[in-house]
């Protein structure tokens, strides 16, 4: 196994439930492909059955045919073989996050003068987000609402800011209900109201308390908190929105 095989990111392991992370629209594929391209990120490519492997990167992204070239990689026996594989897998961590998708075998062409591969879009991808502080943030007009107790047993419903696989940002009321809340306590059975995506009893660990500064010198709290022991179902029903979430930001910044 060679040196550049060795530095290459692995494909995502078999037997994970991938399905809440798929994008298969040509936007949100070209979204990804594009910020691939900007970051300048390495990608592994895997073909041959996943016995070869080489590094490159994406050069351009053309929504309109749906298509996009990268580098060509610097031994071209490789090179050869990668045109002539019926299936290549591409592997990338995009901020810590895992992208993944695969095409046919690409094509040769000449880009900016120089030698590069181009494939057409992949019918899916996936973009595997299992960042504990990979965070979104919640609708504002009809807000995601957390019921839970204070440490004094009074109950509260709070506004929720973010929501990640690990846990959510909470908005306080007021200064007063800083004194409700003990860091490293747990909280049981508390509700997310998650609007349309439904309702889910989590238990969750106060991680953090401190001030936000907003506009015009106000000032409000928020509770930082982290899920414990998630069940599955839970958790999968948390993929799904955040998907959702992030497709809704995506559209709304284009």
């Amino acid at each position: 196994m060679s040196e550049e095989f060795e530095k290459g990111p692995s494909p995502i392991q078999t037997g994970q439930d991938i399905a809440p992370f798929l994008l298969k629209t040509p936007m949100e594929i070209a979204y990804v492909l594009r910020q691939l391209e900007q970051n300048h990120t390495n990608i592994a490519i895997y073909f041959n059955a996943g016995h070869d492997m080489m590094l490159t990167r994406v050069l351009n992204v053309d929504s309109k045919n749906k298509q996009f070239i990268y580098d060509i990689g610097g031994h071209e026996p490789s090179n050869r073989d990668l045109v002539s594989t019926p299936k290549v897998l591409f592997v990338s961590d995009l901020d810590g996050v895992k992208v993944q998708f695969s095409t046919a075998a690409p094509s040769r062409i000449q880009y900016e003068g120089k030698p590069a591969f181009q494939s057409a879009f992949p019918i899916d991808l996936v973009k595997l987000q299992r960042r504990e502080f990979y965070r979104l943030t919640t609708p504002i007009t009809t807000p995601y609402t957390v019921s839970l107790q204070g440490n004094n047993q009074s109950s509260l419903t709070l506004d929720i800011h973010d929501i990640s696989l690990g846990g959510l940002g909470i908005w306080l009321k007021d200064e007063a209900q800083t004194t409700l809340f003990d860091l490293g306590s747990i909280l049981h059975k508390c509700t997310l109201d998650l609007a349309a995506a439904g309702r889910v009893q989590v238990d969750l660990e106060i991680r953090n308390l401190h001030p936000v500064s907003l506009k015009q010198d106000m000032m409000r709290h928020m509770l930082g908190v982290k899920f414990v022991n998630l069940s599955r179902g839970s958790e999968a029903l948390l993929q799904k929105l955040i998907v959702q979430l992030e497709r809704e930001k995506k559209a709304l910044t284009g």
